[in-house]
């Protein structure tokens, strides 16, 4: 071929348009129902931010429904997503149980009107079904992102105990997050996301903190008196596209100083240090026995 017809064929293939992408799928998203304890404006709260999640994925084009439905099986859903023109239909309710609230839900395909994929999300209060809880479900709902796996940690500090500076168990927890943050990227393995960010799409994910037991008391022993700390807390990794738990270990952490030459704030240091050091190192552990179930693939 010579240099001029060369020319030409790149000029040509230059201006033949591009092959059009495939038309994303139409998802029906419907309003999470009225659950008994469940105040609407935390229910609409999370509506919207779903829905916002969902289009943030560029996977699927999100369609409301013109009113709420008044059915709940398959075939019905089915006809209602079809009537909206969508391929799909996301249908989500909750169950109250104590002093959290749980959502199942199923994605319905319009042509079969059967399940193509069922969600749940276990036991998580109203403010995490506000904001965490729809970015949480989405890859339950799309499937997990593309690219490397992305981390988010939870906080959930349970039990009354003061940890003086530190703030209580809320503020532990925060300390015990950043160092394990810090030290999971440092391990290459996956991103962490920073504990406030604002974008959370790309999750795939979830590690939850759980305080059970936080004490620091002060003892007097012979001529002495000590600050002696207890802290016991679970740290847990949730894979969000399948919901199965892929790492979680509890742990005890315990530590002593004199209380005149110490305090509150440095005997909390100690605990969240130890505490950190025994999740890392059962982290590693669990990566080293079975490389094939990396709990961060």
């Amino acid at each position: 071929m010579t240099r001029f017809a060369r020319c030409a064929a790149l000029l040509v293939s230059l201006a033949a348009p591009a092959r059009a992408a495939p038309p994303l799928p139409r998802l029906l998203v419907l309003p999470l129902p009225p659950a008994a304890g469940l105040s609407a404006s935390v229910a609409r709260a999370f509506d919207a931010r779903l829905l916002v999640a969902l289009d943030d994925t560029k996977r699927v084009v999100t369609v409301t429904p013109a009113a709420e439905p008044d059915c709940t099986e398959a075939g019905c859903l089915a006809e209602l997503g079809a009537s909206a023109g969508a391929a799909l239909v996301l249908s989500l309710s909750v169950v109250r149980e104590d002093d959290s609230v749980t959502l199942f839900g199923a994605v319905i395909d319009v042509t079969t009107k059967a399940a193509v994929r069922r969600v749940e999300l276990d036991r998580v209060t109203e403010a995490a079904l506000a904001r965490q809880a729809p970015v949480t479900l989405v890859p339950q709902i799309v499937g997990a992102p593309p690219g490397p796996p992305v981390l988010g940690i939870a906080l959930a500090g349970r039990g009354a105990a003061d940890a003086g500076a530190a703030g209580g168990n809320e503020g532990v927890a925060r300390l015990a997050a950043l160092s394990l943050s810090d030290q999971l990227a440092a391990l290459g393995a996956f991103k962490v996301l920073p504990l406030d960010g604002i974008d959370r799409s790309a999750l795939t994910h979830r590690a939850d903190l759980t305080i059970s037991e936080l004490t620091i008391d002060r003892r007097r022993h012979v001529l002495c008196t000590w600050l002696e700390g207890t802290l016991v807390a679970t740290f847990a990794i949730t894979e969000l596209g399948t919901g199965r738990v892929v790492f979680t270990r509890t742990v005890t952490a315990t530590a002593r100083r004199r209380a005149v030459f110490s305090s509150r704030s440095e005997v909390t240091d100690l605990l969240v240090e130890q505490a950190v050091g025994d999740w890392m190192a059962a982290f590693r552990e669990a990566r080293r026995a079975n490389p094939a179930a990396n709990p961060v693939r």
